[in-house]
């Protein structure tokens, strides 16, 4: 019985770690392309010190993924979320 309960828990932890890191990368991508957006913008407003503290911070997210298996998925993403809106010249 010891035994079934330790295997169920175990299944419980897996599935609570695959749906957490599931969104993981989308919501880490937008967030860094929010921050770079946001940078670039007070930088405009010649607000710099806040430039910098959100460009350091979109850095800080982009980082963790640079040696990631899902770094490729991450970069597409982040320039979706970076470039949207913004028009082609």
């Amino acid at each position: 019985m010891k035994q079934i309960g330790k295997y169920i828990l175990s299944i419980l932890l897996f599935a609570v770690m695959l749906f957490t890191s599931c969104g993981g990368v989308n919501s880490d991508a937008k967030k860094a392309a929010k921050l770079t957006n946001k940078s670039i913008e007070k930088t405009n407003e010649l607000k710099l010190e806040e430039a910098e503290k959100l460009y350091k911070k979109s850095q800080e997210i982009i980082k963790k993924y640079e040696s990631h298996r899902k770094s490729e998925k991450f970069n597409k993403l982040y320039q979706e979320y970076r470039d949207k809106g913004k028009i082609n010249r």
